[in-house]
């Protein structure tokens, strides 16, 4: 057990420990999301499912958990059963009402969807794929081929190119990735009895080493400027569960969501959360 991993403790009462084992999920579901976001390449799309799944149940539990402790800590007493269910897989719902919560208790709304337009459009992408879109490949089979690619992959691509910026490569890195095509260049002109049939996560066909290799390269991007993207809200319901940390015997959230609430400039080198974590 390390400092970074709260844990319950036999003087716990029952509903102090469910708080726990509710942050702990959460902090699971979050976790598994975001690294695998930032792992996204063309040759694995079942892990972008995994991403999306992860991160909006993660982002729905934390807002209800949030709603729920912001309540008790207010009052003294939990919502009613029912209350919180009636919000379902309405992310955009949910994370509007912790808005309410951030703005009484003094959190900059910077990330915030109403305030961050990178934000708004994670938590949009996000709901609309809790609510339908997790169901995208069964129900495709019913409607048979299109012409329009329009499967939450995609989606999320045209998303991060949308509202992240264009980053400047550094040259070495440019000379890097240069060789590499040409060398690709290369085993395409050489190797004539290759079969290469892969498609891009945006659903384009790459047919030889050469496209493998440029998809590779900006996949890398994607990956790491959609992890960023797509910890926006997190950073957002992070900060705003840190304000309750002890309210009425409440467990100190930061330590449970602190890996959500780094600057950019250092999220960029992450390739796992929670850091810890194995």
């Amino acid at each position: 057990m390390t400092p970074s991993t709260p844990s319950a403790r036999p003087d716990q009462t029952a509903i102090q420990r469910a708080i726990i084992q509710e942050a702990h999920l959460t902090r699971a579901l979050l976790g598994a999301g975001t690294t695998s976001i930032r792992h996204s390449f063309f040759g694995d799309p079942g892990r972008m499912y995994e991403a999306f799944f992860g991160l909006s149940q993660g982002i729905e539990r934390l807002s209800k958990l949030i709603l729920v402790c912001d309540q008790y800590q207010r009052t003294g007493r939990f919502p009613p059963p029912g209350e919180v269910e009636n919000y379902r897989h309405n992310l955009t719902r949910l994370v509007r009402d912790v808005e309410a919560v951030a703005s009484a208790n003094g959190v900059d709304l910077v990330d915030a969807p109403s305030a961050n337009a990178g934000s708004k459009a994670v938590v949009g992408f996000l709901n609309k794929f809790a609510e339908k879109d997790r169901y995208y490949n069964l129900n495709r089979l019913t409607q048979g081929d299109g012409a329009t690619i329009d499967d939450p992959i995609s989606r999320w691509v045209t998303l991060v190119r949308t509202y992240v910026p264009e980053r400047r490569v550094n040259p070495g890195q440019q000379r890097q990735d240069a060789m590499h095509r040409g060398f690709a260049r290369y085993m395409d002109e050489n190797v004539p009895l290759a079969i290469i049939d892969h498609v891009s996560l945006s659903g384009d066909r790459l047919s030889s080493f050469e496209a493998m290799t440029t998809q590779l390269q900006d996949d890398k991007r994607i990956g790491v400027e959609g992890m960023l993207l797509a910890i926006r809200p997190i950073r957002f319901l992070s900060h705003t569960i840190s304000t309750l940390d002890y309210g009425r015997g409440l467990p100190v959230f930061t330590e449970f969501f602190d890996d959500w609430m780094m600057p950019d400039s250092y999220l960029r080198r992450r390739r796992r959360f929670p850091l810890h974590r194995s």
